[in-house]
């Protein structure tokens, strides 16, 4: 039998053209068995190569799976780290409070009360103490404690030392400006201010029983204990002038009475 090169059909071993494509029959059968195995070569490359294409797009597929594996296990693991150290620290900050409140005192009110009486409150709970003074106006507020220094309920160690501020009755007064008034006006405004006064008396020009000056100045905040000086004016007496006259000219004439004696001893 003769194969055709060209179509591959089989014919007659005597036949020179080939029945289907009518293509010369006489070329060599090693020739065709050559043009085979290249034909079969071929086919096998081809293969391969899709083979080793196909292999790396599996290996890629593989790498990209695991790496997404991976990255999802790393999150996992690092939000449950998180959920175990916010867990660890709520429990953590319940023990303190605990401890805290077993182990520190609560702090009473003794917010008006005496100071005698918060010193006594203030002991039985083991808690120390130290006073501060603050002027007040309110006469029910003197002697009594008006503020504290840690707030009532609030807790604190044994021995933490209170500061009790006690009320002081403001006893300052501003003196007021007299000058210029005549003595019973002064006397007045004195008075109503609560503050004690002595009298000094001076001659002057001026009208009688009229304020010269006083010893604290004007505007000064004092305690109402102190006095203020006030000098009144006091007129001059006529025979204090008249004997003041006399005595000048008795002292004139023994000044002459001198000269004249001292010329005669010249002469």
């Amino acid at each position: 039998m003769k194969i055709c090169p060209k179509c591959y059909t089989e014919n007659e071993e005597d036949a020179i053209y080939c029945k289907k494509c009518a293509s010369l029959l006489n070329e060599d059968k090693n020739s065709n068995k050559d043009k085979e195995k290249k034909h079969v070569k071929k086919d096998k490359t081809v293969k391969k190569k899709v083979k080793t294409k196909y292999k790396t797009k599996v290996v890629k597929e593989k790498g990209s799976s695991e790496k997404q594996k991976s990255s999802f296990f790393s999150k996992f693991l690092v939000f449950i780290l998180l959920i175990i150290v916010i867990a660890l620290a709520g429990i953590a900050s319940v023990f303190a409070y605990h401890y805290y409140q077993e182990n520190n005192i609560e702090v009473p009110s003794v917010v008006g009360y005496s100071y005698e009486e918060a010193t006594a409150i203030l002991d039985e709970a083991k808690l120390s103490y130290q006073q501060k003074e603050e002027l007040t106006t309110d006469e029910s507020e003197v002697g009594v404690v008006i503020k504290q220094s840690k707030r009532a309920g609030s807790k604190a160690h044994e021995n933490a030392v209170i500061t009790l501020t006690v009320g002081v009755l403001d006893s300052r007064v501003e003196v007021p400006d007299v000058r210029g008034m005549m003595l019973e006006d002064a006397i007045n405004t004195l008075n109503h201010a609560g503050i004690s006064y002595q009298l000094v008396y001076k001659e002057s020009n001026k009208e009688e029983n009229v304020i010269l000056k006083q010893s604290i100045r004007p505007g000064k905040e004092i305690d109402n204990s102190e006095s203020v000086t006030l000098t009144v004016s006091v007129s001059k007496k006529e025979d204090d002038t008249n004997q003041n006259e006399e005595d000048n000219e008795s002292v004139s004439d023994n000044i002459e009475n001198e000269e004249s004696s001292d010329d005669n001893l010249v002469q």
